[in-house]
């Protein structure tokens, strides 16, 4: 068994990791899809007469239970119902979560061997988890067992023959012994087992940096080391050890990012989160100073992607100000990616031209080009004149 951090760094990791999941919680209570499981009563995980189901529409009656067929998503516990698990579910859910804040207690009581196969099980608020024999419940490697805001009952009896094995490993006990790395009290004070909640600022536009966010949490976070890698669009790799690393660059597109958290024992815990990066507005040629003559014209010109519209503007000033131009006989295209300037005045000399790119995709920044200068002055004519000298006698 490893060493065991003091119980002040639990309690403010556990308060840490609640606020982690609130956002989760809320999107689980709010936001349904098809194939989500809900307890309807109180019974067997077998029995189909105690679930309902999400059929994208509204709350059916199921006629099979979560995990008995492929598909099923999320699960949740609720309703001050109690599901008595103690088989093995052949087939994988999205997620449990134990507690829906509202009324009694839900309860899942592992009354036989049993496993479930998710990457995570989460004791929210109203949540309450109990072993009511010396029984073991596993969970695959790499899931996570969260307590974030429920109970896991540790009352007595406790023994080490009450367990939670995740892969291969005894990860706790009841009362801490076997070898397991915690008691069930331990995972209530550190907010359940290692995990990982990986988040990101998406949806951000091209040129705009994207962060991806760890949000580890739970025994052994302290400390953990991080695995991310990541795909997306024309082939895109990535890889980082960093927490919270920061993307600069990428293409428009879908992305998946995924992270490994391993602890000092090291136990893993992982997790994927979707990432987008919309259109918007990428200058790959700034407009570039221009001169001429006085009465010739010049045309500035911007080389862009993901524009929607095109607006010049012009400043008399050194830049201080700029005023937006309209086309006319003194410009052509003020609203497109080439602006000409006609019948050129020595007093137009020193202007400077920009021009603001509004994106195609709603809600990304609109962006300025690089000011360009006008010169404006006479042409010199340089000749070389032969003189030749005749002498006449």
């Amino acid at each position: 068994m490893r060493l065991k951090p003091p119980i002040p760094l639990k309690i403010s990791l556990k308060g840490f990791f609640t606020v982690v999941l609130f956002a989760l919680t809320a999107t689980f209570l709010h936001g349904q899809q098809a194939g989500d499981y809900r307890s309807a009563g109180t019974g067997n995980w077998t029995n189909a007469g105690v679930w309902e189901v999400f059929n994208g529409t509204a709350w059916v009656a199921a006629t099979t239970y979560p995990g008995q067929l492929p598909g099923t998503n999320d699960v949740l516990i609720r309703g001050g119902n109690t599901i008595r698990l103690g088989s093995t579910i052949p087939s994988g859910i999205q997620a449990l979560r134990v507690g829906d804040g509202v009324g009694g207690t839900d309860t899942l009581e592992v009354n036989n061997n049993a496993f479930l196969n998710t990457p995570l099980i989460d004791l929210q608020t109203g949540g309450f988890a109990i072993w009511t024999s010396n029984v073991t419940l596993t969970l695959p490697e790499g899931s996570a067992f969260v307590v974030s805001g429920g109970t896991l009952d540790d009352g007595n009896p406790c023994s080490a023959a009450k367990r939670l094995v995740i892969g291969s490993r005894i990860y706790s006990t009841c009362n801490g012994g076997a070898g397991a790395d915690y008691s069930f009290q331990e995972l209530n004070d550190l907010g359940g087992s290692l995990a990982v909640s990986p988040t990101s600022n998406s949806p951000v536009c091209e040129g705009t940096n994207l962060t991806l966010f760890a949000n580890p949490s739970g025994a052994g976070s302290a400390g953990a080391t991080f695995n991310w890698t990541g795909t997306g669009p024309g082939g895109y790799t990535f890889s980082s050890a960093l927490e919270n690393p920061v993307l600069a660059g990428l293409a428009a597109g879908n992305y998946t990012f995924s992270i490994t958290i391993t602890d000092g024992s090291g136990f893993t815990s992982s997790s994927s989160t979707a990432a987008e990066v919309l259109a918007g507005v990428v200058i790959s040629a700034q407009p570039t100073d221009q001169a001429a003559a006085p009465g010739a014209s010049v045309t500035f010109e911007v080389t862009g992607s993901g524009v929607g519209a095109y607006q010049w503007e012009i400043s008399v000033d050194g830049g201080l100000n700029f005023s937006p131009l309209t086309d006319g006989a003194k410009y052509n295209g003020s609203q497109t990616a080439q602006l000409q300037v006609n019948n050129l005045q020595t007093s137009e000399h020193g202007s400077l031209f920009r021009v603001s790119l509004e994106p195609a995709t709603p809600g990304c920044p609109t962006l300025l080009s690089q000011p360009a200068l006008l010169e404006v002055s006479p042409a010199t004519v340089l000749s070389n004149r032969r003189i030749t000298f005749r002498v006449t006698q």
